[in-house]
């Protein structure tokens, strides 16, 4: 059997998202580490995502288990370029081992990763529990990878293979526990360790900027008792706080009543964050009291925008009126609102924008706002793509502060706009109080919003301080777990 040595891109300092929650531990690399474990592979997680390249401690990690295998997970485009970086780099240092990528953004665009020259042998596609192992096997043994599924790889011509897709896991109570040993944070806000938990994959919903649906396809659940399981697991592990990181939790409110009903009678303690919509909150707000008392203490809604055009683009469902009634019973619940915007889409003019902005600030304990991109694997990106209007095709370019989008609005002034008004937002006395907040996760929040704010501007202007070699300053992260 193999031993394989799985790890995640470095810290980069477009990464603000990463910035702001640092303790969440790499879920889909645990999982497959999981299901490698149960195939008879030995199988080590290194959260590299607070790290800079070639960090010592990742060469330290990787000269330790002496792998026969490193994959790497690669979820947003604009890692692309550091993933090949840091891939090429460790095969020259060691050419015996095989090395391939797994995730979203090599699962919609494997050419990137497998260009010539490339130091990727294969690409394992979309969901890859029932792929990994054979893939994994193939590589370690020097076999060709002709006739397995769900990867890619470039034959002996130089030619580009993919294969047909696998079959994803239809039950996921099935899938092999995640493999958390090694690869968990302290928490931030309690004493104990930080885990990231699924309870579902995909989403029902159809909005044009996601690319859950793509990826995932049909939405699957797991059981209420599979998921109270593992949150009795966890808390055996130690794990004090946790994310759930489904796309849109709460899709299936009679599971979520069943484990949240399990967690007070348990009084298991802890404190959690959601993904959730605007519309499941407003249509559900027992979820939300009944969460607050479980230990919900902060939810990330897609509010998008406050006008009519904004929410049209989306194709989400929401309103105005969605977005307030939400973020009231949030806040009744004593459940901070990570509020999450889009700017400049494409149909929309400054004066939805502006209104996105106001109002969204006010309908948020933690504000955040991207530039309208259409990320691979989107229903926007393949209209776009299709109609020749995707004005870069760099990976680099896909960062969510970049506009992409060709005939619509000047790109120049768009960005002149997003980033201005964000240098508003970071100057207002409002939010500069929230650095005080009487409620901890808040303050904390923002000011890791502010440190994000400040590495992005850094590396805007100078470069050469983060990521183009392997002396790159290095990103304070959370204290690791053996």
């Amino acid at each position: 059997m193999a031993k394989v040595f799985l790890t995640t891109p470095p810290w980069q300092p477009f990464h603000t998202l990463q910035g702001l929650f640092p303790e969440v531990p790499p879920l889909g690399l645990q999982v497959v580490a999981g299901a490698l474990r149960a195939a008879g592979h030995e199988a080590r997680v290194f959260s590299a995502q607070h790290l800079r390249p070639m960090h010592p401690d990742l060469l330290r990690a990787v000269g330790e288990f002496s792998p026969d295998v490193i994959g790497f997970s690669n979820s947003e485009l604009p890692n692309a370029p550091m993933v090949l970086k840091v891939a090429g780099e460790l095969r020259r240092r060691l050419p015996a081992v095989k090395f391939f990528v797994g995730g979203q953004a090599p699962s919609f665009s494997p050419d990137i990763f497998l260009a010539p020259g490339s130091p990727f042998d294969a690409a394992v596609l979309y969901e890859a529990e029932n792929t990994v192992s054979p893939v994994v096997e193939a590589l370690a043994a020097g076999r060709p990878l002709d006739g397995l599924k769900g990867c890619a790889w470039r034959d002996p011509g130089g030619e580009l293979r993919v294969a047909p897709p696998g079959e994803p896991p239809a039950d996921l109570d099935a899938v092999p526990l995640p493999y958390r040993e090694g690869s968990l944070y302290r928490a931030r806000f309690t004493d104990g360790l930080y885990a990231a938990v699924e309870t579902s994959r995909g989403c029902p919903y159809q909005c044009s900027f996601c690319s859950i649906p793509g990826y995932y396809g049909a939405p699957r659940y797991k059981s209420a008792s599979r998921i109270i399981a593992e949150l009795r697991e966890l808390k055996r592990m130690g794990v004090t706080e946790f994310s759930i990181n489904d796309d849109s939790f709460g899709t299936r409110p009679d599971i979520v009543r069943e484990v949240l009903d399990a967690m007070l009678r348990d009084n298991m303690g802890f404190r959690f964050g959601v993904q959730i919509r605007a519309d499941i909150i407003a249509a559900e707000p027992w979820l939300i009291e009944m969460g607050a008392r479980a230990g919900l203490h902060i939810a990330v809604v897609g509010f998008e925008g406050y006008t009519r055009k904004v929410h049209d683009e989306a194709r989400k469902g929401n309103s105005a009126d969605i977005n307030r009634e939400a973020s009231r019973i949030l806040r009744r619940n004593g459940v901070a609102v990570y509020g999450t915007h889009v700017f400049g889409g494409p149909g929309t003019s400054m004066r939805d924008n502006l209104a996105t902005f106001f109002h969204g600030r006010r309908n948020s304990d933690i504000f955040r706002m991207t530039i309208y991109t259409p990320l691979p694997g989107s229903k926007l990106y393949e209209e776009l793509s299709a109609a020749g209007r995707l004005a870069e095709s760099r990976p680099e370019d896909f960062y969510e502060g970049k506009y992409l989008i060709k005939d619509a609005h000047s790109p120049l002034l768009v960005q002149l706009a997003y980033f201005g008004l964000l240098a508003l937002h970071y100057a207002l006395p409002d939010t500069l109080l929230k650095l005080f907040h009487r409620r901890e996760v808040i303050r904390e929040f923002n000011r890791r919003a502010y440190r994000g704010a400040f590495h992005f501007v850094l590396g805007k202007l100078f470069p050469f301080l983060y990521g183009r070699g392997v002396s790159a300053a290095p990103r304070p992260a959370p204290r690791r777990v053996s």
